[in-house]
Formats: structure tokens, sequence, C-alpha cells
């Protein structure tokens, strides 16, 4: 499987998104390493991540991973539930010599649910940290299905509604804003194994709808971190593999999974307190048919 080490400087915090096919993929030891338990996913010690945004159909759980203390506490569930994170004992990161100090009252976010459309809300697809320097809006994007019968929902309501909604957030709060998960779209061709296969155009997730409908989301402002940050030359990193057709040994996949962050936040200025130092898959984490994907930030005092 084709991998790239890149350089990162300093990130004050790194922010995770995995989809699973089921609460059972995690539970409170799935990063440890020292585990027992067979069940658990394992993630290294290095890819930990300070916040780990899950989605699957039904569910979307956000878990705050505390430094020192490897221990899973849930932030919020699309139920509404939430646990105190107001403590200092700081954020975990990948390399905890090199993890920039951050001030804890800058990682106390707000919590809301959904996108302010009841016609979306009901399926539980969104939530929402409002985070003093930026906001954050973890997403299980619907899903055209086999016969794209949700196609025209999905690309005419779904995406117009979400982009209108992270730039009323980015107005309102005037700070930048950043969406992630399952974003169920293949946008470029450096996202898919098997680029110009006949059935592409009309399957879920690499329609040229989707596509064209995922480029005005960027149009309008913002930026697929991964993409911006190494370009089309990185090729071979995707996100998704079909389980069923054996995909994942051979690297047959599909990158569905992103971080879409406003333009500002990957430019370093005096200006900008929040900024974009890498993004990354792990692809080697098993557990889903999914890999988690990582987002790198800076957050200046």
């Amino acid at each position: 499987m084709a991998s790239t080490s890149y350089a990162c400087r300093r990130p004050s915090c790194r922010r995770c998104t995995w989809t699973i096919p089921s609460s059972r993929s995690v539970d409170t030891c799935w990063w440890r390493r020292d585990t027992k338990r067979t069940t658990a996913a394992v993630l290294p010690r290095r890819d930990i991540p300070a916040r780990l945004c899950l989605s699957r159909r039904g569910m979307l759980v956000m878990v705050r991973v505390a430094r020192n203390r490897p221990t899973c506490r849930p932030c919020a569930t699309k139920k509404g539930d939430s646990t105190n994170v107001n403590d200092n004992d700081g954020e975990s990161g990948r390399d905890m010599n090199n993890i920039g100090k951050v001030d804890a009252k800058n990682l106390i976010p707000e919590v809301s649910f959904g996108i302010g459309k009841s016609k979306h809300d009901g399926e539980g697809r969104s939530i929402t940290l409002e985070f003093p320097g930026f906001t954050m809006t973890n997403l299980y994007v619907p899903n055209s299905g086999q016969k794209l019968d949700r196609l025209d929902y999905r690309t005419e309501e779904w995406d117009k509604d979400l982009l209108e909604y992270m730039q009323s957030k980015e107005t309102e709060r005037k700070c930048p804003v950043i969406w992630l998960g399952d974003l169920n779209v293949a946008h470029k061709a450096a996202d898919t194994w098997n680029e110009g296969a006949k059935h592409l155009v009309k399957s879920a997730g690499t329609t040229p709808q989707e596509r064209a409908s995922f480029e005005q989301q960027l149009e309008a402002g913002y930026v697929d971190a991964f993409r911006e940050l190494h370009g089309e030359e990185a090729l071979g990193h995707y996100s998704y593999w079909s389980q069923r057709a054996g995909n994942r040994e051979p690297n047959k996949g599909l990158r569905l999974d992103y971080f879409i962050c406003s333009k500002d936040m990957l430019k370093d200025s005096k200006d900008n307190k929040v900024v974009v130092r890498d993004s990354y898959m792990i692809p080697d984490q098993k557990g889903s048919d999914h890999c988690p994907i990582v987002l790198e930030l800076e957050i200046k005092r």
C-alpha cells in the first residue's frame, strides 16, 4: 500500500475522523498498544488524536482524548449527551514531546446538532463543535444510493444547505470553519483507484453531479486539506475499500473522507490563530471498511 510521510511543524492538537460499521468497532481501549482485547481496534500511540469523530449510519459521536490519560470521553452524540471537558490536562498527540502548548480554554467547545433544516436533521448526520478559534462540524453525508434514488436530494438539497450552514457559521462567529467525515464523494481522478471505469459515472460517490456539487462547495472559499497540502501527485491515498471485493490489500480504494477548511486556515500569518499543518490517512488501521484520517492544527497563543 502506498504511503508517504509528511513533516508537520509542532501541531497544537490533532483531529481524527473515522467511519465505522458499528459501535463494536471501537471501545474505550481502542488506542491502547498494550490492550489484550482482540476485538479492539488499535492505533499506534503516535497517531492518538486530540478529538476523535466517529460516524456510522444513524449515529455520530465525538470523543475527547486526554493527554497522559488514554481514556475515551464522549464529547457529544446525536442524542445530545455530553460530558464536562472543562479541565486542563491538555491534548494528546503523535509525538508527546513535539506537541505545541495550547491554552485549555481554546479546546472547550459549545455543542449543537443538525444544520438547521428539519428535512435533514432527523437523520442524525451532523454535530457541530464551536471552539473559541474555529467551528468544526462532523458529518455523515447522505449516500446517493445504489440506484441513485437520493442523488437529486443529495446534490440539490443537502449539499446546498450544508454550504449555507457552514457559511453562516463562518459569518456569525467571524472565525474559520472545518467540516469533516464521510462526505461520500471521490472528488477527483486521484481519489479513485480505477478512474475511467465506465460504471463510475453511474455509481454513488463518483457521479458527475456529486463531483460538480462538491467542487461548487470548494469554490465558495474552502479547501480540501489533504489535497491542498499534498497536491495531485499524492496518489494511492484512499480512505475506503470494499470489503466484499477484498480491495484493501491491493489498495483498490476511494478517498471518501475529508477535512474541508476555510482557505485562510492554510495561511500562516499573524492574523490567523488556527493553522492547518498536516492531513493524512492511517491506512493500516483495521476495524472498518474506512480508515481514520487526521488533521493537525497549530493553535497559536
